[in-house]
């Protein structure tokens, strides 16, 4: 028996979320070919084989495009919750610099860093989207660990969002050096020295 329309649109894609993907992955294909500034509407409808009509109706500003396509790279962050500071702090470490050292952030992200500084509508959707999940999985960690104990009560919960994110970004975009669970882990064990009630003991295999 034939299937359906509505049962082969079931097993795939929803045909409204057809163009949203196409656009999406034209716009990161187009922003590491030209970067950001080069960047436009038109080309990315072209690129995706879509109408500007429809690009407009999801996009209202280039920048709205932009930062959404930048959520894309990032599936749902997982909150790891161990019952350990330790352990979900070293998971999401692992997390970063996974993502860090995948090739097409690492082609697309020194640009967007770029532009936050040259454009304030791009920084405020960046620090109210991509970086507002990331430092909130890792806020809901330290408040759990905060809730055990297992942490220092007089502790700026800011200051340790940019101290665990800030390692990471140096040698992402300054350094180049290695991004690996070597770093996530042995950066976890640094931080977690001075912020901790008790000291980090790593348990992991040497």
């Amino acid at each position: 028996m034939a299937d359906s329309p509505t049962g082969s649109r079931r097993r795939g894609r929803p045909l409204e979320e057809r163009p949203r993907h196409a656009a999406i992955e034209a716009t990161l294909e187009l922003i590491a070919e030209r970067g950001i500034r080069g960047l436009t509407t038109n080309a990315v409808a072209e690129r995706a084989g879509i109408s500007k009509a429809t690009m407009y109706r999801r996009w209202r500003t280039k920048e709205d495009l932009v930062v959404d396509a930048v959520a894309a790279l990032v599936s749902e962050i997982p909150v790891p919750d161990t019952g350990s500071l330790r352990e979900d702090a070293r998971a999401l470490l692992r997390d970063a610099v996974r993502l860090y050292a995948d090739s097409r952030p690492a082609r697309l992200f020194p640009d967007l860093i770029a532009e936050m500084a040259r454009d304030s509508r791009v920084a405020d959707a960046v620090r109210s989207g991509f970086l507002a999940q990331r430092r909130g999985a890792l806020r809901d960690v330290l408040d759990r660990a905060r809730a055990r104990g297992e942490l220092r009560a007089d502790l700026d919960l800011e200051l340790c969002l940019d101290l665990f994110g800030g390692v990471i970004y140096y040698r992402f975009l300054v350094t180049g050096g290695p991004l690996d669970e070597r770093l996530a882990d042995e950066l976890t064990d640094a931080l977690l020295d001075g912020i901790a009630t008790r000291p980090a003991t790593p348990d992991r295999p040497t």
